[in-house]
């Protein structure tokens, strides 16, 4: 849990006797609070920044919701959280886990939060939807297992993913033979699969029924960075539409 770490290293620069003090956009947070929220820290940091590296265009509003038992106590930080690994990947200036709301509201960037403490999947979800000049994309995560951050679902479609290290995200069409060609070319490479996540729409969807292939979501776990020339080669490939490498640490 590397980002962990740091993150509680960053935390701990603002705890005073256990608590945060006085932090703008921050309400203090005792020691013991802090040891509940950290895995859901990580969880929205690393959804955020999942988030901002599969999108185009500037960003102009970030959305998270809470459900479950998460939902009932002090989020602030989770959002920040969350701002902080959407912002991060775009800006030179540092945002922390303290600034981060305040950051974006400089930049005139719209923040919304909702809760809904009840969870249908009795588990506490962070849900995050990010605007840009060009697109809108929507994700939802949980921490399994007490400190194990899962991707939950991509833009409408269910997929299950572990949120670390190096990931491929592709779009493609549901069609025969992707898996197959995926796995070709990146052993071709030498890029080691470590986790292979597919996902797409439910039986009946409005693209089932008129007949044309569904859109579906990968996303790899691979060991190590992935080259650019790698994703140009993937790219290739007649069913995919999207293909990009993720970074979360």
């Amino acid at each position: 849990m590397i980002l962990g770490i740091q993150i509680a290293q960053q935390v701990k620069e603002y705890l005073k006797h256990g608590v945060i003090q006085n932090a703008v956009n921050v309400p203090s947070v005792s020691h013991e609070e802090y040891l509940v929220l950290q895995p859901f820290i990580v969880l929205a940091e690393r959804l955020g920044a999942f988030l901002a590296q599969t999108s185009e265009g500037t960003i102009e509003e970030i959305s998270v919701r809470y459900s479950g038992h998460i939902a009932e106590g002090k989020t602030e930080l989770i959002r920040n959280a969350a701002i902080k690994g959407i912002l991060n990947q775009g800006l030179e200036e540092e945002v922390n886990l303290v600034n981060a709301a305040a950051i974006a509201a400089s930049r005139g960037l719209r923040v919304h939060e909702a809760s809904q403490p009840k969870s249908s999947r009795g588990e506490s979800v962070i849900s995050i939807f990010l605007k840009t000049s060009q697109e809108e994309h929507f994700v939802k995560g949980t921490v399994l297992h007490g400190n194990m951050p899962r991707l939950l679902h991509v833009d409408g479609i269910d997929v299950e993913a572990p949120l670390e290290r190096d990931l491929i995200y592709m779009r493609n069409r549901d069609v025969p033979g992707v898996i197959g060609r995926v796995g070709t070319i990146l052993g071709e490479h030498q890029i080691n699969i470590a986790n292979f996540s597919l996902g797409r729409p439910t039986e009946g969807s409005s693209a089932e029924a008129s007949g044309t292939p569904r859109e579906a979501v990968a996303v790899v776990h691979v060991d190590g960075q992935v080259p650019e020339t790698v994703l140009a080669v993937l790219r290739k490939v007649p069913a995919v539409q999207r293909a990009k490498a993720i970074r979360l640490f």
